[in-house]
This record gives structure tokens, C-alpha cells and sequence, in this order.
């Protein structure tokens, strides 16, 4: 079980955020984005290559408007993978 934060930030500040667990070996990486977009009543982003690399690789990926198709109300939506 892994605790993954997702949080929207204008301006560099967290508007709004959220915390979820999840088990790693039976959930998928995109069930677990659209877990947090959900809870966080925003549309799912557009997954990429780059954005599970990040992830994997650096602990936390970043998603811009320019990766949902929809019209959003934030700079950024950041998933950070929380160490117990």
C-alpha cells in the first residue's frame, strides 16, 4: 500500500488537495489519477509517457492545463508519492 498526494496549485500555493492509498501491485497508474481527479472533482488529464516516467523516477509528476482537454481553473495538478 502506497499513499499518493494529489494537489492543485495556483501560483505555487495548494488551492486544493487530497491523499489516497493505494495497493501498487493491483492498481493500475491510470486508475489511481482518475481515483484523484475524481476526489478532487476535476477532469482526468491526458496521460503520458513523460508524466509516469517522472513519477517512477523522481517520486512526483506534474500535469498543466494543457494536458486535460477541458478548461481548468489551476497551473498545476502534482502527484507526490508519500513516504511512510
Amino acid at each position: 500500500m502506497i499513499k499518493i498526494w494529489g494537489k492543485l496549485l495556483v501560483d505555487d500555493k495548494v488551492i486544493k488537495g487530497n491523499t489516497i492509498v493505494i495497493d501498487e501491485k493491483t492498481t493500475s497508474f491510470f486508475d489511481m489519477l482518475k481515483q484523484l481527479s475524481s476526489s478532487l472533482n476535476i477532469p482526468t488529464p491526458i496521460l503520458l509517457d513523460k508524466h509516469v516516467y517522472d513519477f517512477n523516477v523522481f517520486n512526483i509528476c506534474i500535469f498543466r492545463p494543457d494536458d486535460f482537454v477541458e478548461a481548468v481553473n489551476f497551473e498545476k495538478f502534482v502527484l507526490e508519492y508519500l513516504k511512510n
